[in-house]
């Protein structure tokens, strides 16, 4: 028998972390095989009681569902919470578009991408970042593997640890694309993306990794201690020894980032 998630039945499992699982989805009241795919986010039972996590995901929820669409930003489709059928506990849930391609991690791992259809995708990143800024909000975890290659193109997701731009609050982000003042502790701003977006460009132009260590702690101090190396692709080294500028008000908006990779397309 198929589970049911709210109005949803739930499928396979599409990614797993820590805290939270994503499945793939289809509407519980028809089988319409032309229905758009849906992925289907919970948090695992034990982050679902944390409450912590909990104000994290429900944030993650609001923010998704508010935001106005972009077609390079995941939205929500349905949210929710459902009662765990074996323990009671309480679950929400969070319904978003399915985009059938990999991440850009993954896709990396495949091969080398084509100069022309990563600065697509950058620029696309870059674009739905300055309409999340444009609404007063910071992603704060820019990163290849929160940036879904579909047929239509790129798709930035995982909003788990946005929050409104000029709060502060406790380190949060993936270590090795995190900002100076992100490692540190301080208020986010929209540069705080710049900067991880400038990482991203910088590792997909050099074709190595620029602030990855061992251990996250030791790549949060690289990128507080340890400045790029300027790239060798002179169209690209501007703009991006911009976006990696030790201090916040050196980046330029991720709007001129946009323009700026989409005028080298």
């Amino acid at each position: 028998m198929d589970r049911r998630c709210g109005r949803w039945l739930l499928g396979r499992v599409i990614a797993t972390g820590a805290w939270a699982e994503v499945r793939a989805g289809r509407p519980a009241d028809h089988v319409d095989a032309d229905a758009e795919p849906v992925a289907i986010k919970r948090p695992h039972l034990h982050a679902a009681r944390d409450p912590a996590f909990a104000a994290l995901f429900t944030a993650e929820r609001a923010l998704t569902a508010a935001l106005p669409t972009h077609p390079a930003l995941i939205a929500a489709i349905d949210h929710g919470v459902e009662v765990d059928a074996r323990t009671g506990d309480e679950r929400p849930y969070l319904v978003m578009p399915r985009v059938d391609g990999p991440d850009l991690r993954a896709r990396l791992g495949q091969g080398a991408i084509a100069r022309p259809v990563w600065l697509a995708v950058v620029a696309q990143v870059a674009g739905a970042l300055a309409h999340l800024h444009a609404h007063g909000w910071v992603h704060g975890d820019v990163n290849p593997a929160n940036v879904l290659l579909g047929p239509a193109g790129a798709v930035l997701c995982d909003l788990g640890v946005a929050r409104t731009a000029l709060t502060a609050g406790p380190v949060r982000g993936t270590a090795a694309y995190m900002a100076p003042e992100q490692v540190k502790g301080e208020a986010w701003t929209a540069a705080v993306d710049v900067f991880a977006l400038g990482v991203v460009v910088w590792e997909l132009a050099a074709g190595a990794r620029l602030f990855a260590r061992s251990a996250p702690y030791l790549a949060m101090a690289a990128v507080v201690e340890s400045d790029a190396p300027r790239l060798a692709d002179a169209s690209l080294a501007g703009v991006v020894a911009g976006a990696l500028a030790r201090q916040p008000a050196d980046r330029p908006t991720a709007a001129d980032v946009a323009a700026a990779l989409a005028a080298l397309l």
